[in-house]
């Protein structure tokens, strides 16, 4: 992970709007130059404290400062403003005395401080009692949106999650980079309130986390609408019991279970990002996803059709290769659906097949073409996709379908020969070729050639428009914001 804070904030839902009110670089001196024609009058002291106010909290915290230097009465200005703070706008050139600069900034102005990012400091390396004091100091202050990433030499060794940051009631966005959680689930706090009341948004990056801590922190949160995981490992499971949570990602992330059920009634889409590898072994540890009662779920993936990696159950049934699909396992909630399969392994074709039964409601289905090292391509499955019966959702109720990571092989085109069959309500088939594949034009222009004989076959819907298109890169932001409908795209 690259060390500056633009990029950490990369992985904050909102974050970039943060990164960029923080990186702001005005200069507020009163030793401006001489103008032309400007008759020395001090017009911006003539406005009123609000607006003063909303000057200084937008300027970084240095300047902010220096503008107490001006006249008195723009000290009762910089004292009574919620700041920004930066901590790369401090000491950008001397990392070892980051935290004590940061200290000294908390120390000296009574709050509240409207956001707060430290992602230049390592924490492990500082003495314990100052580590503590910035700690004390954020939870008094009254921060609303605290970035706190540990920029460790050795990420080995993570260190605690200092307790006062989790006692911290006014927060509304929190972003934890590199931490551990304590193991033992009486010695995660809570503020003096009982919880946080006011936090929206929540994401651990690099970071343990036993299960026992994060079922702690959504108890504890009754206004918590977005959870990002990234990059991170809960050994046991993740039971997303939360009455408010309508956004859930676990990016680069492991955990052996994932539950979605009824105390998750609000949850609108849960997004599987890669699956973190299990550590020296560099192994991936199957993730079991849990759906139960799940009644406002209405956008999941990626699902990975390779057991190994993904096990989806629905109710008391795991749907597998074999399964036969009940109303028991229907889920009918979800519109917008993505899979990764490779599709010349004919157990992971059959269990998409079998998983595409489960939700009969899906009107925008993404599928990555996954192509494994280790397993053959396969080209003889011609004969399973020929004598399978029509899968309701793309018989009635698909309108988009894009096949990511297209390259173009036969057992892909014999899927989509089965779409071609039986997909009635089709409106648009798109294929986002591998970047391999759009770097070079004659690899680019037989993909294209495929698609339209393709186009030109028999199709049992009319008007629906096949195109070949550039790969499309992934963005956490998009994936967080409820009001793009389709991140995948």
């Amino acid at each position: 992970m690259a060390g500056s804070v633009e990029q950490v904030l990369g992985w904050f839902p909102g974050g970039d709007a943060i990164a960029r009110c923080s990186a702001t670089s005005l200069s507020f001196s009163a030793a401006a130059p001489a103008v032309a024609g400007h008759d020395g009058e001090d017009r911006i002291s003539a406005l009123g404290d609000h607006i003063l106010c909303d000057i200084v909290s937008r300027l970084p915290v240095k300047d902010a400062a220096r503008t107490a230097a001006l006249a008195s009465r723009w000290r009762h200005i910089w004292r009574s403003t919620p700041l920004v703070l930066y901590d790369a706008h401090l000491l950008p050139s001397d990392r070892d005395r980051v935290a004590a600069a940061v200290a000294r900034v908390l120390a000296n102005h009574p709050g509240p401080f409207r956001t707060v990012t430290i992602s230049s400091c390592d924490f492990a390396s500082r003495e314990p009692e100052l580590v503590a004091e910035c700690a004390r100091l954020l939870a008094a202050k009254g921060v609303e949106n605290l970035v706190l990433v540990n920029d460790l030499a050795d990420r080995s060794r993570l260190p605690a999650v200092p307790s006062d940051v989790l006692r911290c009631a006014s927060l509304r966005r929190l972003f934890l980079g590199f931490w551990r959680f304590r193991n033992n689930s009486a010695a995660v706090p809570l503020p003096p309130s009982g919880g946080f009341p006011h936090l929206l948004e929540l994401t651990v990056f690099g970071t343990h986390m036993p299960g026992h801590s994060l079922d702690h922190l959504l108890a504890s949160s009754p206004a918590l609408g977005t959870l990002a995981l990234v990059l991170s490992r809960t050994r046991e499971r993740v039971h997303l019991q939360s009455l408010s949570l309508k956004c859930v990602l676990l990016w680069h992330y492991s955990t052996q279970e994932v539950v979605v059920s009824m105390d998750s009634r609000l949850l609108q889409r849960l997004i599987l990002w890669k699956t973190l590898h299990d550590g020296d072994d560099n192994v991936v540890v199957a993730m079991r996803v849990k759906i139960h009662g799940a009644t406002k779920l209405r956008l999941l993936g990626y699902l990975d059709m390779d057991i190994r990696v993904h096990q989806l159950q629905i109710g008391d049934n795991v749907i597998e290769p074999d399964t036969e699909v009940s109303p028991s396992t229907v889920v009918p909630s979800v519109k917008v659906l993505a899979l990764r399969v490779n599709f010349g392994v004919l157990e992971e074709v059959k269990t998409m097949a079998n998983i595409l039964r489960c939700f009969p409601n899906v009107r925008k289905l993404h599928i990555e073409s996954a192509l494994a090292a280790d397993e053959p391509t396969g080209t003889h499955n011609a004969n399973f996709w020929r004598e399978l019966r029509p899968i309701e959702c793309l018989k009635s109720r698909v309108r988009k379908i894009f096949i990511h990571e297209f390259r173009g092989e036969q057992s892909e085109m014999e899927f989509l020969g089965f779409v071609a069959r039986s997909a009635v309500k089709v409106r648009n088939l798109l294929f986002g070729v591998t970047k391999e594949i759009f770097a070079s034009g004659p690899l680019v222009n037989e993909a294209i050639s495929k698609v339209a004989a393709l186009s030109r076959g028999s199709w049992n819907c009319d008007n629906c428009n096949v195109a070949v298109v550039r790969p499309n890169g992934w963005s956490f932001h998009r994936a967080s914001d409820l009001s793009v409908k389709d991140p995948f795209h």
